[in-house]
Formats: C-alpha cells, structure tokens, sequence
C-alpha cells in the first residue's frame, strides 16, 4: 500500500483520527507519520490547559490529602487523614452518627471528661 500522504513510499502505519465520532484511517510512510508528533500536540494541550487556568483532577475515588480510596477505608475501616471525612460524606454519612457518637464532622481525639 502507498502512503495516502506523500503517495511516494510504502505505507508502514496506519494512522486513525476520530473527529465528531468518525474515524478516518489513514496510511502513513514512515517518514509522513514521523511528521505529526503526536507527542507534541499533547504537550501542547496540557500547556493550553494550564493557561486556562485548568487545576489538576484530583482522582474522583480519593481523598486529596491522603490519597486513601474509599475502597481502602471499606476495608481497614479506618480513614487515613482528616480530610477524608469531607471527601466521602456523602458514601458514609449514615455510619457516621453512630461511629462518632452523634458528630458528622471529625474533631480529632480529645480526653475524656470527668
């Protein structure tokens, strides 16, 4: 097959776009396929992003403190930093109550009173 680009040489890859859900597959001499530096075009979406202002995502399944998963802490049982508490209310605010006597928010370990 010939290079769909230059049509000079062999074609040794196929190069697939999706634009709008269509996908074109097109055969690519090396050297052609050399030419779009996919790598590049990355690089240059992640500096367009963080021009925009965009914040990295924080794993939607972790805490961003401790990056314990909640998955993690159905199995220890235990949460690994106070920001924990915030990050999976909404999966533990029924067990909360009755684990902290009452309490929804974590206020660390304090002695007892007497």
């Amino acid at each position: 097959m010939v290079c769909q680009n230059c049509g000079q040489r062999e074609a040794t890859v196929l190069a697939q776009t999706v634009v709008n859900n269509q996908v074109k597959k097109t055969a690519l001499c090396a050297s052609c396929a050399a030419e779009l530096h996919p790598e590049h075009a990355l690089d240059a979406l992640m500096a367009a992003l963080a021009a925009a202002g965009a914040r990295p995502r924080v794993h939607p399944g972790r805490c961003p403190g401790c990056h314990t998963s909640y998955a993690e802490f159905r199995e220890s049982g235990r949460f690994g930093c106070p920001q924990c508490y915030e990050r999976f209310l909404p999966q533990v605010k029924d067990l909360l109550p009755r684990v902290h006597a009452g309490a929804y928010h974590h206020r660390g370990k304090t002695p007892g009173r007497r």
